[in-house]
């Protein structure tokens, strides 16, 4: 690799750009590739042959940069010098479409304190995307809010129905599995979806969610990035497991919350009713019941009761933040209300909070609010938000 900072993202977002416009030279591609592996734990090569062509070897590259891409994090909170970052990739807007709204800066994943990855969720999305949007087997997409309510698709013996924010799935032959769909959200939105087996899920800001049509095995798979609220139809012998970025969440009939975004420690399982059992990698880490919740952070894990009424509050507006990073709560703000805020000093970031807001009352009075709580300044600049 050449002698250029290897930390430099407008140079690499360059060369991404260059990779999805099928222009990029075989020296920029291995470049690409050994600067995508130099922040990883374990490296990623893609092989050609694994594709089923040399276009899907590109997509799955690319689906795997995006993973990279994400906001600051607890363990990795932002820093002064990274607000020059944000104006100069104002130059590459092309490159950031490709990335998705909202993104400013790589993660820099070396830094960031342990985590354990349940499972590589290489069928969902990097977030956010930038709009609504439900993706099929084939890999062909519907915007959602772009479509009319009603029916917008018909796979075999499945049919998909829009009805405002709810996307609903209804099958004629419960054993007739349409393949596996995506839904995610764009930062600012939510979704509601309604699966085959009568089971409800409320989809959060910059979240996706993957799914078979049926349920015919022995268990009843999704798989989560980000937060989502599910309330599950009961089935005898049949249990609903969520797969999350760094959990495995166990139930057979229950209402309750996950919140397990990419590049965030805090995480959350809550229980509105019934039972589950939360799982990092192999390890059993809580089995909850009605009003408690498991907080994780790093290597910590946390057992509490909770107020049940709390739970999903963002569903009806209610932006509740009990012991949570500094970080961590810029980060829910910018998904819920698609503004760009920077914390200016890195020790502030890990400043613990407790509060609450109401959505209605819009990100600057939210913001002022919390300005005074932790007695910062609070400026905005080129439309960003800034705490000093």
């Amino acid at each position: 690799m050449s002698e250029r900072d290897v930390n430099d993202p407008v140079y690499y977002q360059e060369l991404v750009h260059k990779l999805a416009s099928g222009t990029i030279k075989p020296a920029e591609r291995q470049e690409l590739e050994q600067w995508y592996n130099s922040h990883q734990d374990h490296p990623v090569e893609i092989p050609t042959s694994f594709a089923v062509s040399e276009a899907d070897h590109e997509k799955r590259l690319l689906a795997k940069i995006r993973q990279q891409a994400g906001l600051d994090t607890t363990d990795a909170p932002v820093h002064s010098a990274r607000i020059r970052t944000i104006y100069r990739w104002a130059a590459a807007a092309a490159v950031l479409v490709l990335i998705g709204t909202g993104i400013y800066f790589f993660n820099d994943r070396r830094h960031a304190g342990p985590m354990i990855t349940q499972k590589s969720q290489a069928d969902l999305p990097g977030t956010p995307v930038a709009k609504n949007v439900l993706t099929l087997p084939d890999g062909s997409q519907i915007l959602l809010d772009e479509v009319k309510n009603g029916r917008i698709a018909t796979l075999g013996h499945t049919t998909i129905t829009r009805q405002e924010n709810r996307i609903i799935y209804t099958t004629t032959d419960a054993g007739d599995d349409a393949g596996y769909h995506v839904i995610s959200t764009a930062r600012g939105s939510a979704y509601e979806v309604v699966l085959t087996d009568g089971s409800h899920i409320w989809l959060n800001a910059a979240s996706s969610i993957g799914f078979p049509t049926a349920f015919s095995g022995s268990e009843r798979i999704v798989d989560l990035s980000g937060q989502a609220w599910f309330d599950v139809q009961h089935a005898d012998k049949v249990p609903f497991l969520v797969h999350s970025r760094t959990l495995t969440t166990t139930v057979l009939g229950t209402a309750f919350d996950i919140k397990d975004y990419p590049g965030e420690s805090d995480r959350t399982v809550s229980v509105q009713r019934g039972k589950v059992k939360v799982q990092a990698g192999d390890k059993v880490v809580a089995m909850l019941t009605k009003g408690q919740q498991v907080k994780l952070q790093a290597d910590m894990v946390q057992q509490q009761g909770i107020d049940t009424l709390a739970i999903a509050g963002w569903k009806k507006g209610d932006l509740i933040y009990d012991d949570v990073s500094l970080a961590t709560v810029v980060a829910d703000l910018q998904r819920v209300f698609n503004d760009s805020i920077v914390i200016k000093d890195t020790a502030l970031a890990k400043t613990r909070i407790r509060s609450k807001f109401q959505k209605d009352a819009g990100i600057q009075q939210i913001l002022d609010i919390l300005s005074v709580t932790i007695d910062r300044p609070l400026a905005k600049k080129n439309g960003i938000f800034i705490i000093e």
